[in-house]
C-alpha cells in the first residue's frame, strides 16, 4: 500500500482542535504582521482579536490595495519590509491571490525575526473566488513549500471539515455556506456515516483498506480530511 502521508506524517499534527492553539500562539506575539489584512475593522482583525491573549502586543495590517486602508500598503511578494522585525505572521487565505506565491513565502521567512512564528491557512477544494485566486494547495504540498523553516506542522482547519464539508457545498451549489450552523451539523453527520462505512471495509478488508500498515484512526483520518478537505492549516517557526 502506498504511503497514506506521503512521508510527512510527523509533521501532521492530528489533533480536531490544532487550529486555535496555534492560531492563538501567533497572534498573541508581541509585534504581529497580519498580511492582506486590509485594514482594524476587518473580518481578519477581528479574528485575531478574539483569540489574542497579549493585549500589549502591535498588530500591523498589510494589503496590496491603498483604498483599504491598511496600516502598510505593500506587496508581501516584493515587500518593503526590513527583514526580522516581526515575532509574528499571520497569513490566512493569502497564498492563493498572489502568482508567485513563493516569493511571498521567502519574504515572510525573511520578516520574521529568529525564533520566529507564522500562521497559514490555504485553500484546497474550495471554489473560485476573487478575481485574483490562481492557486490550490495539498498538504503534502504545504509541508514542501515551507520546507525552508525549522519547525512545520500540518493541520486542519476546522474538525467540522473535510469530505462531509465540500460535499454539503457541493451539493446545494454553495448556497449551505449561508448557514453556517447548520452546515457544521450536516458535516459533522456525513463524516460520522463516512467513517461507519470506512470501518466496515476496514474490518472486511476490501480494497486498500485491506492492509493493517496503519490504524483505523490513521486510515479514517485520511480519507475524511486530508484526501478532500477545502483547505489545509500550517504553523511554522523560524
Amino acid at each position: 500500500m502506498r504511503d497514506l502521508f506521503h512521508g510527512i506524517k510527523d509533521k501532521i499534527d492530528f489533533r480536531m482542535d490544532a487550529r486555535i492553539n496555534y492560531e492563538t500562539r501567533v497572534v498573541s506575539k508581541p509585534k504581529l504582521l497580519d498580511i492582506g489584512g486590509r485594514n482594524n475593522e476587518s473580518r481578519s482583525r477581528k479574528h485575531i482579536k478574539t483569540l489574542n491573549n497579549n493585549l500589549n502586543n502591535v498588530v500591523v495590517s498589510t494589503d496590496i490595495i491603498a483604498d483599504y486602508q491598511p496600516d502598510l500598503v505593500d506587496d508581501i511578494c516584493n515587500t518593503k519590509i526590513e527583514a526580522s522585525t516581526f515575532d509574528g505572521v499571520y497569513c490566512g487565505a493569502i497564498l492563493e491571490h498572489v502568482t508567485e506565491y513563493w516569493k511571498a513565502i521567502d519574504n515572510i521567512h525573511k520578516i520574521l525575526k529568529p525564533e520566529g512564528e507564522a500562521f497559514f491557512y490555504t485553500p484546497f477544494f474550495y471554489p473560485f473566488h476573487d478575481l485574483m485566486d490562481y492557486h490550490r494547495f495539498t498538504f503534502t504540498e504545504m509541508y514542501r513549500m515551507l520546507d525552508l523553516f525549522s519547525e512545520v506542522r500540518i493541520f486542519l482547519p476546522d474538525a467540522a471539515s473535510g469530505y462531509g464539508y465540500v460535499f454539503w457545498y457541493i451539493a446545494t451549489f454553495g448556497a449551505i455556506s449561508k448557514f453556517p450552523q447548520i452546515h457544521r451539523i450536516l458535516t459533522g453527520s456525513f463524516n460520522a456515516l463516512f467513517k461507519t462505512c470506512l470501518f466496515i471495509a476496514y474490518k472486511l478488508k476490501i480494497g486498500r483498506l485491506k492492509t493493517r500498515e496503519y490504524t483505523f484512526q490513521e486510515i479514517a483520518f485520511y480519507y475524511i480530511y486530508l484526501a478532500v478537505n477545502h483547505g489545509f492549516c500550517a504553523w511554522v517557526k523560524k
